[in-house]
């Protein structure tokens, strides 16, 4: 019977055994011996075949086509990411091989057009968010937090993070594994009516404000507009005071989408700017790529703080024509090494492209129909679903587009498995009380398309 080795690895038993003397092991798993032996397989695993490539490849999609995909289905899942319409525009531009397989612009020289592209994606999200600088780029929305995390408590020397009001359980994990690895720790308070505990983290930072400056232990504060859970809290202006008064910083988590139409976070004084870029131009892919942003006030301190690269704009020598150059990218595969601001090591550059290609192709009254197109869609929903005998739909307002809804006198498991029957994705799961879940409209569900979710839930609850 062959093996796994005489199928992929191109050794004999002969080279093997030889391997093996030089480095003094006498069997091949004596480098797996970390491994719990409970874990080792004592036997090879069954599998079927072998199979030709035909067979193979009806094999697979007979596999596949037991699921179903957005394609099939009326999604309605979000809390963070989405599936939105992308433009055939978009899709074709990012079919051309110098963006498709473009990497890191070592050479500026030689990568002017992927450094402009970038440029200009940093430029149109800093106007979006109201910001002075936003870096090209982050992994996704909770590695942004947990970068922005570090950057809090490296710039204030301070060992704590507040966390506020409704926010994703697997973005505060990841975050908890940047902060916590580096010695520093987060706190969270939860929500309170599915709005921000303002009075609680207010008489929080009224007593660092009392405490001697070295004594102060709160890096900042993180919240999130729109809440995880789809409420627009009110803005905290008295408590951004508070923080700023104590020496704290401020970063807040945004849906970029919905500012189109509610107020941009650097209006009302935060300090750093964190959210998901999935939704601009993006398909989800099954989970990535993904891409963080994160932006920042001015303030040179603070940028030399911020990881990742910054592509900045000058004048070529002896002419008028921009030339652009990364301006910032202390990474650790450069020069700074172990002083290297993060240890992220690549970027999310073709997400980035494709976003820098979406806002440009939307431009600004493009974008805020958008914007006020998802708020319509949820708004109309939330109200038809809560006519529905119940149903209590929405959960918290105000709401922008995304809201939690409580399906009742039935369980998570029959409402979806009723509704993706009948071509519906009830969003994702909310809380285990009861049956709440997060709804997400995007611009790809029409009017008719919301009616039929209505007329299928009171289906699914009679």
């Amino acid at each position: 019977m062959s093996t796994f080795y005489d199928s992929y690895i191109g050794t004999s038993e002969e080279e093997r055994k030889e391997m093996l003397k030089i480095i003094g092991k006498d069997n091949i798993m004596d480098l797996f011996s970390d491994i719990p032996n409970d874990l080792v397989l004592k036997s090879p695993i069954e599998m079927p075949g072998p199979y030709s490539e035909q067979e193979l490849t009806n094999l697979f999609t007979k596999i596949a086509n037991k699921s179903k995909g957005v394609s099939e289905l009326v999604s309605f899942l979000g809390g963070g990411v989405k599936q939105m319409y992308v433009p055939a525009a978009i899709e074709e531009l990012m079919r051309r091989g110098e963006l498709y397989t473009s990497y890191t612009p070592y050479q500026p020289e030689i990568s002017q057009g992927l450094l402009q592209i970038l440029f200009e994606y940093q430029s149109m999200l800093a106007e979006i968010l109201a910001m002075d600088v936003v870096n090209a780029s982050m992994y996704d929305w909770a590695s942004a937090l947990g970068e922005v995390s570090l950057v809090m408590t490296r710039l204030t020397k301070r060992n704590k993070i507040l966390f506020l009001g409704s926010i994703a359980q697997n973005r505060i994990e990841v975050a908890r594994a940047y902060v916590e690895a580096a010695g520093f720790e987060i706190e969270v308070l939860e929500e309170e009516n599915g709005n921000l505990p303002l009075q609680k983290a207010t008489k929080l930072f009224e007593e660092e404000i009392n405490k001697n400056k070295k004594e102060r232990e709160y890096a900042g504060v993180y919240f999130e507009v729109p809440s995880y859970n789809g409420m627009l809290p009110d803005y905290p202006d008295k408590l951004i005071e508070l923080i700023h008064e104590a020496g704290g910083l401020v970063s807040v988590g945004v849906d970029v989408l919905s500012l189109g139409v509610i107020k941009p976070p650097g209006n009302y004084d935060v300090d750093f700017v964190i959210g998901e870029g999935q939704l601009l131009g993006n398909v989800p892919a099954a989970g990535g790529p993904l891409l963080g942003i994160l932006a920042s006030k001015y303030n040179r301190k603070w940028i030399q703080a911020i990881p990742g690269r910054l592509v900045g704009a000058t004048n070529e020598m002896n002419s008028n024509s921009p030339g652009y150059c990364i301006t910032l990218q202390t990474r650790e595969q450069h020069i700074r090494r172990e002083k290297a601001t993060s240890n992220i090591c690549t970027n999310e550059s073709i997400t980035a492209v494709n976003a820098a290609i979406y806002m440009a192709a939307l431009g600004k009254r493009g974008f805020v129909e958008l914007s006020q197109g998802l708020a319509d869609r949820g708004h109309y929903l939330a109200g038809r679903l809560g006519e529905i005998d119940g149903v209590s739909a929405p959960l918290y307002q105000p709401f922008f587009s995304d809201f939690v809804v409580d399906f009742g006198n039935i369980t998570h498991d029959v409402l979806e498995k009723e509704c993706i029957e009948r071509g519906f994705v009830p969003g994702i799961k909310f809380s285990n009380e009861g049956c709440k879940r997060l709804i997400a409209v995007s611009d790809l569900h029409s009017k008719e398309d919301l009616d039929n979710f209505v007329n299928v839930v009171k289906e699914v609850l009679q």
